[in-house]
């Protein structure tokens, strides 16, 4: 009787928990969804000179008071994939495209 008690209330919590999973799964994609939409404008933003790149002084101008400026540096110096001192729109973004290819490499 103990063992099947168990049983039930183990079922009964896995049965709770899914939809709250669901749940936590489907904001997360809308957050990362608004995220990618809103980048092209935080680009445009942060190239002040309209180059069509962003420079490490753009990028820390754009971030100090969020990041703070060690930390707007240290995130640019993360973005700068190809170490030109700038950011392409890829760059400027994660690259999200690049980080799925290199998880289907491995």
């Amino acid at each position: 009787m103990r063992k099947s008690s168990h049983v039930i209330v183990a079922a009964l919590v896995a049965a709770l928990a899914c939809p709250v999973a669901v749940q936590a799964a489907k904001a997360d994609r809308k957050n990362k969804n608004q995220q990618q939409e809103q980048l092209p404008v935080a680009f445009a933003a942060a190239d002040t000179n309209g180059d069509g790149n962003v420079t490490k002084e753009e990028f820390v101008a754009a971030l100090k008071e969020k990041l703070g400026e060690g930390g707007a540096a240290s995130k640019f110096a993360s973005l700068d994939k190809n170490s030109d001192g700038k950011l392409s729109k890829e760059e400027y973004s994660g690259a999200p495209e690049q980080k799925k290819r290199r998880k289907k490499d491995k």
